[in-house]
């Protein structure tokens, strides 16, 4: 039993030696089969039927009680029999509802009625018909009744070349190269749950722009509130709870076997979404991943294995990986699938990819078939998943986020288990690395690795939109993904830096078409792509425009980040309890937009003033601030863009993958 390409659209194919035991799962998948050949009658509003080229097709026939769908072939002209098939196939134009034939109809008053051909297609509103529902609109109201589904006989003998086809929807392997998106693992024989690791929401942040209105004129003019005043607020946040939840899990049966065999680790992580807003996250998490692998893969194998690249393109790889979960419930092998996913996965860590991969769904029905919620609840400790839901799979990274690692090295240290000597007495924790030692992994890896990450997706046509310290996974090569954020981590090549949480990614033509994005790019001077002066201008400039704002808020954004990772991890207070200054994302804001207005040269007067933050102002002071101007062009990157736009200057826009050769990078530490 597997799925098969066949012409211009995939098949689902019944094939090979039938059992004499008609066990449950058979019957479950026999008849979802049917129902989806049927389902796509109805959706679709007309069909085509194809049939055998050797062999005379019978559009009814009383006997057995089976309708167009069901073909009855004769004699071969190799003289093998009677055989069955079942087509069903679908195209053209609509013509209304689909229409089975009569029991009573028969071949020669149909072929008299189209000619010495069969027709194409029959309109259910065709002349000296009645107006009866067809088995099509009968199964989507719940009235087919269980004898009108084709019947099969597994008792009887049938070659292995013999198959029963019902079409699915061609995927688009252009944007999915890998087939992440259509990929399904069963419950329990390729995933099982190993523990409930939390649940994570997300944060909507609005900005708020303030006007003073002329009396006269009426005429708006943009003003700065009071950053003191609290009925004035600049920033807003509001927290949306848990609409996601993550589950640790490990891959089994003989792709885990391979992969440990391989050196690879066999653990993943799950998220489930529940609800409409996290089923929103989870349809552009599929679709911006497996944009992005695909992009990658494209650039990794371009100068490599272009055969690999060619079977990618040609959708081979699709085609093994959405018919996955029929092959696995049918005992059938999944070789060729497990091979592509050691691959994936080989290339992934071998070239230390920056994004948190995504390697398929997870598929339930196994647990819905017989569940038992207390059975759930005493394995994993909460409560048993919603109908409706979907989980995603990922490659296992850790869950050490740059966030986690925005606290001073010193307090990490404090904070570490005790370890005991040989005698059984407390031995204190080695003494941190010299300062310049995690500067250069803060700079060189942490940093560096987070606006490669970025410049990975932006190349590949995808906006983030929602980045943050939550954002970035610190992981290792080792197989403790911990080691990454520790004190002590200072060898930069061990270091893997994860892009994660793509459920509000879009690609920039999905991006410039939005109204809210069109909103912001008009307070920075550039007119929205549906505005009324880009049609009355047609400006070639504003398409481009709005592509580069939707990168540049990626990149004000990150330079957020980055103020929190150096101005809170490389600082040195002077004890244990000592005060620090805010360092969160909120506070950064309000101090360089609303009280120093976007001044780079006042900001780093006040971050001077802190002993506390002596030695990193040192280091962003390094070759004439190379620092503090890559902060600028981060932190800066929108309004510097709309200043060229208006002052129509050929300035090069500052791209992600342009900042990548910024001096600062390349200071000696």
């Amino acid at each position: 039993w597997r799925f098969a390409g066949r012409g211009r659209s995939p098949l689902l194919e019944f094939e090979g030696t039938k059992t004499k035991e008609d066990t449950p799962t058979m019957k479950r998948l026999r008849r979802s089969a049917v129902a989806v050949s049927y389902a796509c009658c109805a959706s679709t509003e007309a069909f085509q039927s194809h049939f055998a080229s050797h062999s005379r097709a019978s559009l009814a026939r009383s006997s057995s009680g089976r309708k167009t769908g069901s073909s009855s072939v004769g004699s071969s002209p190799d003289g093998d029999g009677d055989e069955e098939v079942f087509y069903d196939d679908f195209g053209g134009q609509s013509v209304g509802g689909s229409l089975f034939a009569d029991d009573s109809a028969s071949l020669e008053q149909l072929k008299a009625a189209a000619g010495d051909s069969l027709p194409d297609f029959v309109s259910a509103d065709a002349p000296g018909e009645s107006a009866r529902p067809t088995e099509s609109q009968k199964l989507a109201s719940g009235d087919l009744d269980d004898e009108l589904l084709p019947d099969f006989d597994d008792n009887e003998e049938r070659n292995s070349d013999e198959f029963i086809s019902i079409p699915l929807p061609k995927p688009d392997a252009s944007e999915d190269l890998t087939g992440c998106s259509l990929r399904e693992f069963s419950f329990g024989p390729d995933v099982m749950l190993s523990d409930y690791a939390g649940s994570m929401g997300f944060d909507e942040v609005t900005d708020w722009q303030y006007y003073s209105v002329d009396g006269y004129s009426g005429e708006k003019t943009p003003t700065n509130p009071n950053p003191f005043d609290p009925s004035q607020p600049v920033r807003t946040r509001e927290k949306s709870g848990s609409v996601v939840r993550l589950f640790r899990g490990e891959l089994g049966g003989r792709l885990a076997a391979k992969m440990r065999s391989r050196g690879l680790d066999s653990r993943v992580w799950i998220k489930e979404y529940t609800g409409e807003v996290a089923l929103r996250l989870a349809r552009s998490e599929k679709k911006g991943l497996g944009r992005l692998q695909s992009s990658w893969l494209q650039r990794c194998l371009e100068g490599g294995n272009r055969d690999l690249l060619r079977r990618m393109e040609d959708g081979e790889w699709v085609d093994l990986a959405q018919r996955r979960y029929v092959d696995g419930l049918t005992n059938t092998l999944t070789n060729k699938d497990d091979e592509n996913l050691l691959s994936l996965l080989e290339m992934l860590s071998s070239r230390k990819a920056q994004f948190a991969a995504l390697l398929g769904e997870l598929n339930l029905n196994d647990y819905w078939d017989d569940q038992n919620p207390n059975e759930w609840y005493k394995a994993l400790g909460t409560k048993p998943p919603q109908p409706g839901s979907v989980w995603l799979v990922f490659d296992y990274q850790g869950i050490s986020t740059a966030a986690t690692y925005c606290v001073p090295a010193v307090i990490q240290r404090s904070k570490l288990p005790p370890k005991r000597g040989p005698f059984g007495g407390v031995v204190e924790a080695p003494r941190l690395p010299p300062f310049n030692e995690r500067s250069r992994y803060m700079v060189q890896g942490v940093l560096r690795g987070m606006l490669s990450a970025v410049a990975s997706a932006h190349e590949a046509g995808i906006v983030h939109r929602s980045l943050g310290r939550n954002s970035f996974i610190l992981s290792s090569v080792g197989q403790d993904k911990r080691e990454a954020t520790s004190p002590y981590a200072v060898v930069i090549p061990r270091l893997r830096v994860i892009l994660s949480d793509w459920g509000f990614s879009a690609t920039l033509q999905e991006a410039v078409q939005e109204k809210e994005l069109g909103v912001r790019s008009k307070l920075f001077g550039i007119p929205a792509v549906d505005s009324y002066e880009n049609q009355r201008s047609n400006d070639d400039r504003i398409d481009v425009a709005a592509g580069q704002f939707a990168m540049a808020e990626d990149l004000n954004a990150l330079g957020f980040v980055y103020l929190g990772l150096l101005f809170a991890t490389l600082a040195n207070p002077a004890t244990l309890s000592a005060p620090m200054p805010p360092t969160d994302d909120d506070s950064w804001q309000r101090l360089f937009s609303d009280i120093f207005n976007k001044d780079m040269g006042a900001f780093r007067d006040y971050c001077t003033n802190e002993d506390v933050w002596d030695e990193v102002v040192e280091l962003l002071d390094r070759e004439e601030g190379a620092g503090w101007n890559l902060l600028g062009e981060l932190l800066l990157a929108r309004e510097r863009l709309g200043e060229a736009f208006t002052e129509d200057e050929e300035r090069q826009f500052g791209s992600a993958k342009d900042l990548l050769e910024h001096p600062f990078f390349k200071v000696k530490i």
